[in-house]
């Protein structure tokens, strides 16, 4: 079972790369500037092809080595494939800017911004609401297991290795049960307020609606799975069904993001080139943005020249230091 599970997240990997080319406005195109219509000339639809034919190979490499690796390997390749798929993933990415770098076109000029002079109030999208479904799904776990107490076993385990033995235990205690959904709520509220910041800290476009909606789907993927472990104990269902529940969901997600920033013109926000260290960091006390658009035109990057940006990696601090009290 475990090699078919393997060979299916590989195959869903894989198809999460071949959408790689399409994560962005369709100005941009390998993290450069092209003509919207670009994608769709011969040269784009190359560039599309020589990056996916590169993914489908490493795929398929992948799915041999889980097929026919030999039971005491099987955990190194379970483990060391996927990165080699993504390593050629990127190796491609690469090859495929430097072939298209030659039809890019100029950059905006430094310095330029577009600003929206709208004086109609910033109302946020009334799926916003849905933030708050993965707490109703932690608090509906929390009361279940609530309910169940005395069904959980008095030692249940809570992690498995590669052969889906377990290999780490909790106790039926309060900590034991419901540390995981609250390490889930955490992580959840943590994501939320992400989301929120990049509606109201980042400039009018049309990516911050695609940005919010997507980071708050993920929040209802990792409530769903955070759920499905904690209620185990009771439910007994099988891990390897827990681990591909939320994948439909998070499927979804990407197919639709993709559609809606492929749906998108124009060329990626510009930004001071010289606000940019170490290739992606971004730092300018000058510019009241709290979230600004990567010049990848995939998503949003935080400004560390904003002072809510430290309180947003406290947060974040604060969730990983909660890891080992909450889970381990």
């Amino acid at each position: 079972m475990i090699r078919l599970v393997s060979i299916f997240i590989s195959a869903f990997f894989g198809a999460l790369l071949f959408m790689v080319p399409n994560m962005a406005r369709r100005a941009v195109f390998f993290t450069l500037n092209v003509a919207p219509d670009f994608r769709a000339s011969p040269a784009g639809r190359r560039a599309v092809s020589g990056f996916r034919g590169l993914v489908a190979f490493a795929v398929l490499i992948d799915f041999a080595a889980i097929f026919f690796a030999p039971e005491e390997a099987l955990g190194a390749v379970v483990v060391a494939s996927p990165a080699l798929v993504l390593l050629a993933a990127m190796a491609g990415f690469l090859r495929q800017k430097h072939n298209v770098g030659r039809f890019a076109s100029q950059s905006p000029a430094p310095g330029v911004r577009e600003a929206d002079l709208s004086s109609e109030p910033d109302k946020i999208p009334w799926f916003a609401w849905f933030g708050a479904v993965p707490f109703a799904m932690l608090a509906a776990a929390a009361a279940f297991l609530d309910r169940n107490w005395d069904r959980i076993p008095v030692r249940f385990p809570v992690h498995w290795n590669i052969n889906d033995q377990p290999n780490r235990w909790a106790d039926r205690t309060s900590l034991g049960v419901y540390g995981p959904l609250l390490f889930a709520a955490e992580f959840c509220a943590f994501l939320l307020a992400l989301a929120l910041a990049g509606w109201f800290g980042a400039r009018r476009s049309r990516m911050r609606r695609i940005v919010l909606g997507t980071m708050i789907a993920v929040e209802c993927m990792m409530a769903l799975l955070f759920s499905g472990f904690a209620v185990n104990p009771v439910l007994q269902l099988p891990v390897w069904l827990i681990v591909l529940a939320p994948l439909p969901l998070m499927g979804i997600i990407v197919f639709v993001a993709v559609r809606r920033m492929t749906g998108s013109d124009g060329a990626a926000a510009p930004a001071p080139a010289g606000c940019w260290h170490a290739g992606g960091i971004y730092y300018n006390p000058g510019d009241p943005a709290l979230l600004v658009e990567k010049p990848t035109g995939m998503g949003y990057t935080v400004n560390f020249g904003n002072h809510w940006s430290w309180v947003l990696t406290a947060g974040l601090v604060l969730i990983v230091a909660s890891v080992r009290p909450l889970l381990l």
